[in-house]
């Protein structure tokens, strides 16, 4: 799974771990782990919502690891 940050301001980490980025990381997890994802604004941004395998604009995205999957996360600053 690969993630990666659009704009300033934010990070997002994992439930299990191993996502903990606040540009572009990735992490190798087990086929058919439930991960979720969780967007961290800092102070002077907003969480504007996920692009790629996740959509919405909810701080969290569970996904179920299938396959290779390419994640974004949009931040804006304040």
């Amino acid at each position: 799974m690969t993630v990666s940050t659009v704009g300033t301001g934010g990070l997002v980490t994992s439930s299990p771990a191993g996502i903990d980025c606040g540009e572009t990381c990735s992490s190798t997890f087990n086929s058919g782990t439930s991960v979720t994802l969780t967007a961290l604004a800092s102070n002077n941004s907003v969480f504007a919502g996920w692009g790629g395998a996740c959509s919405g604009i909810a701080p969290t995205c569970t996904l179920t690891v299938d396959e290779n999957k390419a994640v974004t996360a949009i931040f804006i600053s304040l």
